[in-house]
């Protein structure tokens, strides 16, 4: 969805000539009409002369007292300059228009004066200030009925909202603007309508509408021999296709429009156009001519100071490099692209270089650097998912064509209703007004059938939408918990497994090459290390995995707990001794639960492993218990680093995936927590913990007592 938003901002510069504008009187005198003749004749052909004239008519309107010339004559010598990529000397001769326009009280130069730095400022990437200027030309134009003046700044609107991902207030600006253009049958200004309404479709997949609506724009633009909206038709047809990932038939659409576009002489849109045959070559494969195409639109995109099309064109150039494991300049690239990416807050387009940049650690293999990464991509991720609604934007659709509808049903049956009225008149009065009495109940009876089904239809579509974000908050839900558990596997098998392999590889040689029996028992130790980890880790994932799918039944049986404590301190005396940490179990004898055994002892072995992680070398780990209300409560106390109040929120939450280093640099799955919080709920007990960050930890659960 990202890269159309490339292909439709472009459309800020078509409506700076798309407008209809018209001055509002006629200048007759010969000066005037020679000097804006040879203002319009060197305008492309040469700069100097160009200016040299402008400023001449800018001189002579003055003394002849014409301000409508004045104002046009700044006006058009800023967009010269803004052609000319001279920005600066466009916003003074735009704002010397828009201050004499303003002294002057002209209300259709106001709002022109405006548009024009809005879309200076949109050429700039200030997208804030932009959005300041294009509201204010709405509120003249509104006010002065200007309605080609609210059309464009409906339009630059929108597409601004577009790149910011506010798809809702994106499509209301768009909806908003084609129905000035159909109430005022502006012509000029419908295909770039159409083609924003079509961008809309697209980033919503709508895919089969948005070739309708694209494919409507391709016929209009070449009955009206419009070479410009026939490329950009051509090239935004292309990008739906390589959505579909039918590559071919993208590639085909977007050499058509670059020959339109150089049979046309047309420069508007080429960034956006190499930019497309430049991620379409990397889609096929072919990353040499990818970068070639990938490097011309990037030369366009600096020399016009376009800070979006670069982030789209950095954001391929990484990709292409780490594809071909050119992995300097794919960071360099990818740096650039998100820098200007905060910059201008672009939410989507910060996602997908976040997941980009997880792409790239895992690559190069730093995978704790990853880890970070596809972090700050699932934060991101989840804040787009609030704020991008898909369902509102085909529901503002709707109901905008519904009653698009509904008007020209009743303007029909408003005529209807008068032919027959007047016809009736004209026979018989007393007919008339029977016939009409007897409308007017039909109708009125129409109604009140049509508002019950609607009320209906609506309550039902209200359930329906009810039924539907729950089950996609629950889909949210599992890709997330799926997400995270790959996360999990990729990162915490890959550590363990390469250690093995890697000690093991070690042990075979030393034991080739020598008779060294202490390095080949140190290797060994690292190997067994490791193997235990692993052996962990599995654990706990066919565990979390039964308890996901079922298969992990709940057997509930009375035991001892103080058993069950002494049987895991045994299995961890080993691991504990290594780091001089004594574990000390206070429970009594005959402390007796009724829960399930197995799970239980998961847990506890949970705990336990966490406290020696975390605990600080010659420490002690305290394990006792208290009987309160039928309920056995099991604290495990450790002496160590402590969890910060803000780490603290994050435990037993799977979408958190909170795992971190030991204090001998021991490494975790992230899992046994959130294992241990299932199974004691499982059991009808409760867990939480108490702790202070550099003092320790006590981790405490809750357990039914013996069964009456």
């Amino acid at each position: 969805m990202s890269k159309f938003i490339k292909n439709i901002f472009i459309l800020i510069f078509i409506f700076g000539t798309a407008l209809a504008f018209t001055t509002q009187e006629k200048h007759a005198d010969s000066i005037s009409n020679h000097l804006q003749q040879q203002f319009r004749k060197y305008e492309k052909t040469n700069s100097d002369s160009s200016i040299f004239f402008a400023h001449r008519l800018i001189k002579h309107s003055q003394e002849i007292s014409n301000d409508s010339l004045l104002i046009r004559t700044h006006q058009d010598l800023g967009s010269s300059f803004k052609s000319n990529k001279q920005l600066d000397s466009a916003f003074y001769h735009y704002n010397a228009a828009l201050k004499i326009a303003e002294t002057k009280d002209i209300p259709y130069f106001i709002s022109r004066s405006h548009i024009l730095i809005g879309i200076n400022y949109s050429n700039q990437s200030e997208l804030l200030k932009a959005i300041h200027h294009y509201e204010t030309a709405i509120s003249l134009a509104q006010q002065h009925h200007i309605p080609q003046h609210e059309v464009v700044s409906q339009n630059q609107l929108g597409i601004i909202y577009r790149a910011q991902g506010n798809l809702q207030k994106a499509l209301q600006a768009f909806i908003n603007a084609n129905t000035i253009v159909e109430e005022n049958d502006l012509k000029d200004l419908r295909l770039s309508t159409l083609v924003n309404i079509a961008n809309m479709y697209t980033a919503d997949k709508q895919w089969k509408t948005a070739l309708t609506k694209l494919n409507e724009v391709l016929t209009l633009a070449k009955e009206n021999n419009n070479i410009y909206h026939q490329a950009l038709a051509n090239n935004n047809i292309g990008t739906v296709y390589e959505a579909q990932k039918d590559y071919n038939r993208a590639l085909i659409y977007y050499l058509r429009s670059l020959s339109l576009r150089k049979t046309g002489e047309i420069t508007l849109g080429l960034s956006s156009n190499y930019h497309n045959l430049g991620s379409i070559n990397y889609r096929l494969g072919d990353y040499e001519q990818a970068i070639y195409f990938l490097n011309t639109s990037l030369a366009i995109s600096l020399e016009s100071n376009s800070k979006l099309e670069c982030i789209y064109d950095y954001e391929y150039l990484s990709k292409v490099y780490i594809k071909t494991k050119k992995f300097d300049k794919a960071a360099s690239f990818l740096t650039k692209a998100m820098v200007l990416a905060d910059d201008l807050n672009l939410t989507k387009k910060r996602l997908d270089l976040a997941k980009l940049q997880t792409e790239y650690y895992f690559e190069t293999g730093k995978l704790n650097l990853a880890q970070k990464a596809f972090s700050k991509y699932d934060s991101l991720r989840d804040h787009f998912i609030e704020n991008e609604k898909s369902e509102k934007i085909i529901q503002m659709q709707t109901l905008y064509e519904t009653d698009k509808k509904e008007k020209e049903n009743d303007l029909l049956k408003a005529q209807n209703q008068l032919s027959q009225l007047n016809l009736e008149k004209e026979i018989q009065r007393k007919n008339q007004f029977i016939a009409g009495l007897i409308i007017s109940l039909a109708i009125l009876i129409i109604i009140i059938v049509l508002l019950r089904r609607m009320a209906g239809a609506n309550r039902t579509i209200k359930e329906f939408n009810l039924k539907l974000e729950e089950t996609n908050g629950k889909l949210q839900l599992m890709n997330s918990t799926k997400d995270k558990f790959f996360s999990i596997i990729a990162h915490d098998l890959r550590s363990p497994l390469g250690a093995i392999l890697g000690f093991s590889n070690l042990i075979s040689d030393e034991s080739s090459k020598s008779k060294e029996t202490e390095a080949i028992s140190e290797y060994n130790s690292f190997l067994n290390q490791s193997a235990r980890n692993l052996y962990s880790l599995l654990e706990n994932l066919l565990q979390w995995a039964k308890s996901q799918t079922g298969s992990l039944k709940y057997q509930a049986t009375e035991f001892d707990l103080s058993e069950i404590i002494s049987d895991n301190i045994d299995i961890l005396k080993l691991k504990a001794k290594e780091k001089s940490i004594d574990i000390v179990s206070n429970l009594e004898a005959n402390t007796l639960v009724f829960a399930d055994i197995n799970m239980i002892n998961t847990v506890i072995r949970n705990l336990l492993s966490n406290a020696i992680k975390f605990s600080h070398s010659n420490t002690s780990i305290i394990v006792s218990a208290k009987i309160e209300n039928d309920l056995v409560q099991l604290a495990v106390q450790d002496h160590g680093v402590g969890i910060s109040a803000e780490n603290q929120k994050k435990l037993f939450k799977i979408e958190s995936n909170l795992s971190t280093l030991g204090t001998n640099q021991e490494t975790g799955t992230g899992l046994g927590l959130i294992l241990c919080k299932e199974f004691v709920e499982t059991n009808g007990g409760k867990i939480w913990l108490e702790s202070e960050e550099n003092k320790g930890s006590i981790f405490t659960f809750t357990l039914p007592g013996n069964k009456v």
